[in-house]
């Protein structure tokens, strides 16, 4: 009986542990974030200004697809390619950016996120200071939409703008918070992304 009782206490003792661990790393964000808004983030550190708005995608995930828009500077003059965006799972999984491939095949469906989430935009050029040197991502592109790349330039002079595509592995987004992770060359920010 009480090696039963010890297994059980050293099993619940681990499984809080391991619980406390994945929260907190989850909510251990950098203090270079600042919310401005209900589905809007801003992170600034010394090599990167980056800002992020979901705010369609925050009440509306019980689809395959989630969209965050976003605008992007660094100090440095900096290559950032496609595989720089992830987006982390409240379980620890990183799911990296969905293809332009993906997106094509179920155009109807992501063009439709896209309307949807155009209604509640977030003017995310407004915190950027070189508003007149802005260029699309072109991570992605509908039909007839123009030419898809795999990375983009940015600068302190110049920032690039555009949506992130991410597809759910399991065909739903669960509530919780995520994050959005941007490696790009001077390091790695992570803002965080609360669907409810």
């Amino acid at each position: 009986m009480r090696s039963t009782t010890t297994t059980f206490a050293a099993a619940a003792a681990a499984l809080t542990l391991v619980m406390s661990t994945a929260v907190r790393a989850q909510q251990d964000f950098s203090p270079a974030n600042h919310d401005r808004g209900r589905a809007a983030v801003e992170y600034r550190d010394q090599d990167a200004h980056i800002v992020a708005a979901y705010y369609y995608s925050q009440r509306h995930h019980d689809s395959r697809w989630l969209v965050i828009d976003a605008v992007l500077s660094t100090e440095k003059r900096s290559l950032v390619p496609r595989e720089a965006f992830a987006l982390r799972t409240p379980g620890g999984r990183e799911i990296p950016l969905a293809t332009q491939r993906r997106v094509g095949e179920d155009t109807v469906n992501v063009e439709k996120l896209l309307r949807n989430a155009s209604v509640e935009g977030h003017d995310l050029l407004s915190y950027f200071t070189q508003r007149d040197r802005t260029y699309g991502m072109r991570f992605f592109t509908f039909p007839f939409g123009g030419v898809v790349h795999d990375d983009f330039t940015v600068d302190r002079n110049e920032v690039a703008a555009g949506p992130l595509f991410f597809e759910s592995p399991t065909g739903a987004w669960e509530d919780g918070t995520y994050a959005l992770v941007v490696r790009h060359p001077q390091g790695v920010a992570e803002l965080p992304i609360r669907l409810e």
